[in-house]
C-alpha cells in the first residue's frame, strides 16, 4: 500500500474515490466531515488537511492581489473567498503558488509522516507545488474528473444548498472558468513532473468499477468496490461548455483512456 493524494476539482467524484480508499484501509485524517445531502456517504476530508491548503491559498485571494475585485452581490465569491471557500477560489493560471510559512511546512511534515495516507482536497490542484518537496517519490496522485457541464451544475447546486456557502456568489460562467483554471494548472504540473506516478480517472470509470483493478495494481492494495452506489449519480445536463473547456476535457479523457461512447 503506497501513499496517495486525491486531486480534482470539487464535485468530480473525489468523494467516491475517498470512500473507496477509506474502506480499503487508507488513513484520510481525523474527524472526517459528516455526510450531507450532496454527499450522503461522506466527504472523506478533514479540517487539518483543508486548513493547511486554506492557509497556503489565503495569500493568493484575488481581492488581495488586485486593486479591483468584481462584486457579484454577496459578501463572498471566488474573487473574495471566506474560510472554507477556497476550493472555489479564482486563481489565474499564471500565478505560482508558494509558501514560506514555517508552520505550514511543519504541518505538512506531520501529515505525510503518517503511514498509508490518502488525503483528499480539491485545493491540491492549486497547492501541489507546496506539498511536492515533502512527498515520497512513490506517492501516487489520483486525478479525478467529470464532464465539466455536469460538474458546473453540481457546484451550483452545492453553493445554493450548503449552509457555509450561503453568502457565496457564483455563476455558470465563473464556475466553468474555475474548472478550466483548475485542470489547466494540474495538467501543466504533470507535464513538468512526468516521472511521478499518477492516474487520471473519469467519474464514470470509477462508478462502473472498470478502473478498480488498475488502481489496485498502482496502489499495491485491494480496492473496496462495495462502496460504489450508482444511484448516487444524480447530476445530468444538456448544457454546453465553451470550446476551450471541451478541449481540456478531451485531453483528460485521453489521459484516462475514457471513451464516453462506451459508458
Amino acid at each position: 500500500m503506497v501513499n496517495c493524494l486525491i486531486l480534482g476539482f470539487g464535485r468530480s467524484g473525489t468523494s467516491l474515490m475517498g470512500g473507496i480508499l477509506h474502506q480499503s484501509g487508507y488513513y484520510m485524517g481525523e474527524g472526517l466531515y459528516p455526510p450531507r445531502h450532496s454527499n450522503p456517504k461522506g466527504f472523506f476530508e478533514c479540517a487539518f488537511i483543508n486548513g493547511i491548503n486554506e492557509r497556503i491559498l489565503r495569500s493568493y485571494d484575488y481581492n488581495l492581489l488586485n486593486e479591483i475585485s468584481p462584486n457579484l452581490g454577496k459578501i463572498h465569491s471566488p474573487y473574495c473567498p471566506g474560510e472554507g471557500h477556497r476550493w472555489l477560489t479564482y486563481l489565474a493560471r499564471d500565478v505560482q503558488v508558494m509558501s514560506t510559512d514555517r508552520s505550514v511546512s511543519e504541518e505538512i511534515l506531520k501529515a505525510v509522516s503518517i503511514p498509508n495516507f490518502a488525503y483528499k482536497d480539491p485545493r491540491f490542484n492549486y497547492t501541489l507545488d507546496v506539498w511536492l518537496p515533502f512527498l515520497k517519490d512513490d506517492t501516487v496522485f489520483i486525478c479525478m474528473f467529470r464532464d465539466p457541464a455536469e460538474t458546473v451544475e453540481s457546484v451550483l447546486t452545492e453553493c445554493a444548498t450548503a449552509e457555509y456557502l450561503c453568502d457565496f456568489a457564483i455563476t455558470h460562467q465563473l464556475a466553468e472558468e474555475l474548472w478550466y483554471n483548475s485542470y489547466t494548472r494540474l495538467l501543466q504540473k504533470f507535464d513538468q513532473i512526468s516521472s511521478r506516478k499518477y492516474i487520471f480517472i473519469h467519474y464514470k470509470q470509477l462508478l462502473s468499477g472498470s478502473i478498480l483493478e488498475k488502481l489496485a495494481e498502482l496502489l499495491g492494495t485491494k480496492t473496496n468496490e462495495h462502496f460504489i452506489e450508482k444511484r448516487l449519480y444524480r447530476t445530468k445536463t444538456t448544457r454546453q461548455v465553451r470550446s476551450e473547456t471541451q478541449e481540456v476535457y478531451e485531453r483528460l479523457c485521453s489521459l484516462a483512456k475514457f471513451n464516453p461512447l462506451f459508458y
